[in-house]
């Protein structure tokens, strides 16, 4: 299956959801999201929220080869899940100068590489008496503020209360109506991690402080699935409830369902995006880039 292949199967299941009134990356993204069954590493980015997509209670995914390899077997007509592994390659060419002196010239590539996983449930696992790892459960939750004061506090990010929701770039403010204009608790801190989240474009280089991000520029349509992606993924961290807010959204759905179609690497663009925000938002250090990672490595779901 061709990377390209994948993008348009994902975008076509995320269009799907949206059509239906789902907003998928609602979905909890706690310590018992989705990874590989055999390595334990957490699909990350877009794979995470496509596989968070999934009708399947168990989070523990694999390819077809390592359940062979591991005595197990896809049960006979299960269909995969496509995902797509982002890795980089070095290429090193050599070129002769005028003096006939070869020089050597390296030059990182980025490249996309699908593969297929299955989920555990869909294999016979229980008639083999295969043993499951354990399901870990996070033994706190973060609280909203907490999360809030610490990163606002460590950027010097001003917050005032206003007539509207918005993060003013130049200023380096947010402006938020006060809590208690919000219906409920969840809809003003899923507000204002959105807001947050916006707040970290200029500073994860999204964009400059500088540029337009108003209603209708190429900037906006991008930041505001960034943003909301970005919001749930705080949301479920902090244990809040996401689903008090879905109602708020719905104008929002039929202009992602079409800039996606419009973008098949839009959806791919903002996953990765917010997941990044929301982590530098926490605090977890960004992942440091490796170089080229072979086939194993891949199907391990590290992407």
């Amino acid at each position: 299956m061709k990377a390209a292949d994948v993008k348009v199967q994902i975008n076509e299941r995320i269009i799907k959801s949206l059509s239906e009134g789902k907003i998928p990356w609602l979905k909890p993204w706690t310590e018992n999201g989705p990874r590989n069954l055999f390595s334990g590493r957490a699909y990350t980015g877009l794979n995470r929220l496509i596989l968070g997509l999934s009708p399947y209670p168990l989070p523990f995914w694999a390819t077809y080869r390592q359940y062979l390899a591991a005595g197990l077997q896809v049960q006979f007509g299960e269909h995969g899940t496509g995902i797509i592994y982002a890795g980089r390659t070095v290429k090193t060419d050599t070129k002769t100068d005028e003096n006939g002196e070869e020089k050597e010239s390296k030059k990182q590539i980025r490249f996309l590489k699908a593969f297929v996983v299955f989920n555990v449930a869909q294999t016979d696992y229980k008639e083999k008496g295969y043993k499951l790892p354990d399901l870990k459960e996070n033994p706190h939750l973060l609280g909203c503020d907490a999360v809030i004061q610490d990163y606002t506090g460590r950027h010097s990010i001003r917050i005032t209360a206003g007539d509207r929701a918005a993060f003013l770039p130049q200023m380096d403010i947010i402006t938020v109506p006060d809590i208690c204009r919000f219906r409920s608790s969840e809809h003003y801190y899923a507000t204002m991690f959105h807001e947050c989240i916006h707040s970290t474009g200029p500073r994860l280089e999204r964009f400059k402080k500088t540029d337009p991000v108003c209603f209708g520029s190429d900037t906006y349509g991008r930041e505001e699935l960034v943003a909301e992606i970005g919001s749930a993924y705080l949301a479920a961290l902090t244990g809040i409830d996401s689903s008090a807010i879905v109602q708020n959204q719905a104008a929002y759905l039929q202009n992602w369902a079409t800039a996606i179609k419009a973008d098949a690497d839009l959806v791919m663009y903002a996953a990765g995006r917010a997941e990044k925000a929301a982590d530098f938002m926490i605090g977890v250090p960004a992942p440091v880039p490796t170089g080229a990672t072979g086939t194993d490595a891949a199907e391990e779901g590290t992407a």
